[in-house]
């Protein structure tokens, strides 16, 4: 029998949070090979129509094939080999492999033994979950077991124990990033260099700055700089300006008035799901959703070409001046940068770990598919706030602006997270 598939999505939904959670990730040959796996190129990339995506949806999706839709298509020829294959499958005593136990039981055993009492108990409430799974070394120790190490955070809380066990993993102190060990970093002694006065440096200093300007009731011309003025043609090569930024958060609104009129947050989300599962069936070493959160609106771009209302999109954005294209390339760049803005170190030290080769040694236990898994999904991390240091700048100059536009859409880009803590 085949285990229930709602269930099974929340398995697998949250075995991902697990794995993404634990420091490691990983790569099929080098994280390299997957850069180009997360650029979109929206003039020569060619997507299918909602026609195209749903019939191969459908074709992928499709579990078996009945032949016969009713009573009255039983008459005339009756396929013999459809036959004897069903009545097999009825008398067979044999125990049938579900098409997602091999992959459970990857992930299971690329996790540390410390996270199995906080997954082990939930897989024993899953109906007819396999055998081979639960009967695994300090799994079917797990059952009906409640975690005995738990979040300090969560200790006092009442009837904790009643907690339901698909959520067991939040009750792993390693779970809250506050309870990570803070590795203290010595402070370098500052070091003040002795300079040797240069008369003829400073006279040039003055020649091009003349300090009379700058004092008080001085004549300081107001000069217009790059950062002031707006971008020509911008594609996804060319850097932002702060103009290009005030501009592309006037189109917030707009644009998320247009995500929620009409059926589009239906089409879009009916969309979403089946582009998941094409992809997933064309390459699955990419973890579902991650190109969404590397380019959410070169993603919602694509979606919107998908149902046809990409002329609707493109009217929203043409106020201030972008096309459909534009719009998209700077939207991404601007996110990824208010991320980059918004960096914790914890962040930066595992995105450092991922390219100096640190969890390599235990990428290479795993099988050819999770590390290919694996170097894909660090691969994605690291898009996600891959960005010049021109355009941090330019959008830090106007993050309160961004922040009062997104505050209100809680953080999301039709509804696609913009930061990590959404």
């Amino acid at each position: 029998m085949r285990v229930n598939n709602k269930l099974m999505l929340k398995l697998t939904n949250i075995l991902v949070i697990v794995i993404l959670t634990i420091a490691g990730s990983a790569k099929a040959v080098s994280m390299a090979d997957y850069e180009k796996s997360f650029i979109i190129d929206l003039e020569k990339d060619q997507f299918p129509t909602f026609a195209e995506l749903e019939k191969q949806f459908d074709k992928e999706n499709k579990l078996y094939d009945p032949r016969y839709h009713s009573v009255w298509e039983l008459l005339g020829e009756f396929n013999r080999d459809f036959y004897a294959r069903t009545a097999t499958y009825g008398i067979n005593e044999k125990r049938l492999k579900w098409d997602e136990e091999e992959d459970v039981l990857a992930i299971i055993k690329s996790m540390p033994e410390d996270m199995y009492p906080y997954i082990g108990p939930m897989l024993f409430l899953i109906p007819n979950m396999s055998e081979k799974v639960l009967n695994l070394p300090k799994i079917k120790e797990t059952k009906n077991k409640f975690p005995e190490r738990i979040a300090p955070q969560l200790k006092d809380v009442k009837d904790i124990e009643f907690l339901s066990p698909f959520l067991y993993y939040i009750l792993k102190p390693e779970m809250w990033p506050e309870n990570r060990k803070n590795i203290e970093i010595p402070q370098m002694t500052p070091y003040h260099p002795k300079v040797v006065y240069d008369e003829k440096f400073y006279q040039k200093i003055k020649s091009i700055v003349r300090p009379e300007k700058y004092m008080l009731e001085g004549n300081m011309e107001n000069r217009v700089t790059r950062s002031e003025m707006r971008t020509i043609n911008p594609d996804r090569n060319t850097l932002l300006t702060s103009a290009d930024v005030k501009a592309f958060a006037n189109t917030i609104d707009s644009v998320e008035d247009w995500y929620r009129s009409g059926d589009n947050r239906y089409k879009i989300s009916q969309v979403a799901a089946m582009l998941l599962a094409v992809e997933q069936e064309s390459d699955p070493t990419i973890a579902p959703g991650v190109r969404d959160l590397v380019n959410p609106c070169a993603r919602l771009v694509i979606k919107a070409k998908i149902i046809g209302k990409e002329r609707e999109l493109a009217f929203r954005v043409a106020k201030e001046g972008f096309t459909l294209h534009e719009w998209a390339y700077t939207c991404d760049k601007v996110v990824k940068a208010y991320r980059t803005s918004l960096m914790s170190r914890y962040v930066l030290q595992a995105l450092k770990n991922y390219k100096n080769g640190t969890y390599d040694d235990e990428i290479n236990k795993l099988s050819p598919k999770y590390r290919a898994v694996r170097y894909s999904t660090m691969q994605a991390l690291v898009e996600m706030y891959k960005v010049p240091l021109i355009d941090l700048q330019e959008v830090r100059k106007n993050r309160g602006l961004l922040e009062e536009k997104w505050r209100k859409y809680n953080f999301q880009l039709a509804e696609t997270p913009l930061t990590r803590n959404n």
